[in-house]
């Protein structure tokens, strides 16, 4: 086998955050290019009818003028931008704009990598030629199964999967510099299964992953919407479970939805924990916002379940990996006098 046995994480690259918190400027950019999605995964709130019609967040795609402003205001951070994740509650290969969006972002010199998560139902040729093309760093292709009845089950889609196998090969042999990992719930599937998936995806990608449902969303019940049963020992990327107050997230990134609104944080599917508006602010005004400040506070006074959203979700245990617990104190100071200097 080819592909590295490895997530989507870089563990071995990451900053000691505790030693540079207050940032000046984000690390990551989550920029969600469509809230709309092709597939209904039961593992996800935009899956469900029920929600979608009772949110207050209307499914859309991104203007790309929104998105113009968006790169354009980047310039006024003190350094670029590390990573643009081009994905957050929808599929962003519904947006026709969007081969033209990275291009803007890789040619203004202003975002050191980008990426994606994608479902792979809309891959084609030419498609994928366009997004390497444009200069896409790494695309993320998560899988819903490893055969069109899973798919059907946990999807609510149909799907040709030996064609789809076929594309992801066609992609590998044709990807350039853009690197190529695949996943998928290791929850649907039997050890016998987990073999199979290696065994056709292995060769044909740079990384390969088999991931833990988790209960990330806040106020989504994983577990009686899908019926399966969650982890108690391993987290989404298989690494210990952990017990911690402070959520990382808000300290080094934000999440710009399709509508342009700005949420805290990625894990925010139903826009309850919005910080800004890209279209009435600049994105230096919501990194450094009374709203965004407030929040991060809170969590460092160790009142983060004060927040309705922040005591519901699960991704601060079940998908992070930074933990800055221990120097929650420090860290409280420290903003405390960056705020009055």
């Amino acid at each position: 086998m080819k592909a590295e046995v490895k997530s989507k994480l870089n563990l071995e690259q990451r900053v000691a955050l505790q030693d540079v918190i207050p940032l000046e400027s984000p690390f990551l950019l989550y920029v969600d290019p469509s809230s709309a999605c092709n597939f209904r995964c039961q593992f996800c709130p935009t899956g469900h009818k029920d929600l979608v019609k009772n949110s207050d967040y209307r499914r859309s795609a991104m203007n790309y003028g929104l998105f113009e402003k968006l790169v354009d205001n980047l310039s006024a951070f003190s350094q670029p931008l590390k990573v643009m994740r081009m994905n957050k509650i929808g599929e962003p290969l519904l947006n026709k704009k969007l081969v033209d969006m990275i291009t803007l972002a890789k040619d203004s010199g202003r975002v050191e990598h980008i990426d994606l998560a994608t479902n792979g139902a809309l891959f084609s040729p030419d498609l994928l030629t366009r997004l390497v093309t444009a200069g896409l760093d790494r695309l993320n292709i998560s899988l819903e199964g490893i055969n069109s009845e899973q798919y059907q089950k946990h999807a609510k889609v149909d799907i040709d999967f030996p064609k789809f196998i076929d594309t992801i090969k066609w992609l590998y042999s044709n990807k350039g510099d853009c690197e190529v990992t695949i996943k998928v719930p290791g929850n649907y599937l039997t050890e016998d299964q987990k073999k199979q998936f290696f065994d056709t995806f292995g060769d044909y990608c740079d990384r390969i992953f088999v991931e833990e449902i988790a209960p990330i969303w806040p106020g989504f019940d994983v577990e009686q919407r899908t019926g399966l049963q969650v982890q108690s020992e391993q987290g989404q990327y298989k690494q210990s479970l952990q017990e911690k107050s402070v959520c990382t997230y808000i300290f080094y990134a934000m999440a710009i939805n399709a509508d342009g609104t700005v949420s805290a944080c990625c894990p925010d599917w139903d826009q309850k924990l919005l910080i800004g508006d890209l279209r009435e602010q600049s994105l230096t005004e919501i990194w450094t916002s009374d709203k965004m400040n407030a929040l991060r506070l809170l969590h460092l006074e160790n009142d983060r379940k004060a927040n309705p959203v922040c005591r519901d979700c699960g991704h601060i245990k079940h998908a992070q990996v930074d933990n800055i617990d221990p120097y929650r104190e420090q860290l409280l100071k420290k903003m405390n006098l960056e705020r009055a200097s």
